[in-house]
């Protein structure tokens, strides 16, 4: 059951002030940390001023004791009202969509950012989350071109600049020639007995490495270097970052085991 549920309708009805927004208490109940977070933000994206959560708190329950709510339920909805104020500037301030306002006697207070305000007009925080992927350490080729391309939200070419980085490091750590390229290099470089092929292995997964490189070659840097691809999902993207920086680790790997051979250590 949700909590709204335990609501009675007059309840559900209240229009609930939060920052410059507003909502049904039935949609304050029943949000999660996610919508409590965006509700805030659309809230503060109109305002442009700092608020508290104290200041937050205290304007919503007015609007439940305006509507003639008393006693032990008044209490238990601004119990309530505090948790949606902390999980949703909890969940803002965890994806830098607001931060500190200038010091205040009354406790810390709360701007929406730069960033939070291009989330609210778009209505939509997925660059946000697909970014938070990110943070972690890339492999050093995806910093000069992929990250900062992502990260200006032009996913094509930072989707085409990683894995071109994979194609180029293929190549140069196979010593196969610059008439290799694409599939048919990655095919050359990773088959049974190829330079890059870990030959300790057995056959079927060197099999499935090397359809690992081949198919994201072709399905990811081949038709961008032909035609306009566009990516509506930055989480799909950003999915192909991290796909792209797993090849290219094992690319270093292969390499590295090559070397050895060649010392014949």
């Amino acid at each position: 059951m949700s909590n709204s549920e335990a609501l009675s309708e007059q309840e559900r009805a209240i229009e609930v002030p939060v920052a410059e927004h507003t909502i049904t208490m039935s949609a304050l109940m029943d949000a999660s940390s996610s919508e409590a977070g965006m509700h805030l933000l659309i809230g503060l994206s109109r305002s442009r001023k700092a608020w508290s959560a104290h200041q937050t708190v205290a304007i919503a329950w007015t609007a439940i004791l305006d509507a003639g709510i008393r006693g032990a339920e008044a209490r238990q909805h601004q119990r309530r009202i505090e948790q949606f104020v902390a999980d949703g500037f909890a969940w803002l301030l965890a994806r830098g969509l607001v931060g500190p306002a200038a010091e205040h006697a009354g406790g810390p207070q709360w701007i929406i950012t730069t960033d939070g305000i291009e989330a609210a007009e778009q209505a939509s925080v997925d660059h946000i989350e697909a970014t938070l992927r990110l943070h972690a350490e890339l492999h050093p080729a995806l910093d000069a071109s992929a990250r900062p391309n992502f990260e200006r939200g032009d996913y094509a070419t930072a989707v085409f600049a990683a894995t071109h980085e994979v194609e180029v490091a293929v190549r140069a750590a196979s010593g196969l020639g610059d008439d290799k390229y694409g599939v048919q290099l990655m095919r050359d470089a990773f088959k049974i007995g190829g330079p890059l092929a870990a030959t300790d292995d057995p056959a079927s997964e060197q099999e499935a490495l090397r359809d690992l490189f081949v198919g994201t070659i072709g399905a990811f840097k081949n038709p961008s270097s032909h035609r306009v691809v566009r990516f509506d999902s930055p989480i799909e993207a950003a999915n192909i970052l991290h796909l792209a920086d797993t090849l290219l680790r094992a690319v270093d790997r292969a390499e590295a085991r090559r070397g050895s051979e060649d010392a014949g250590e």
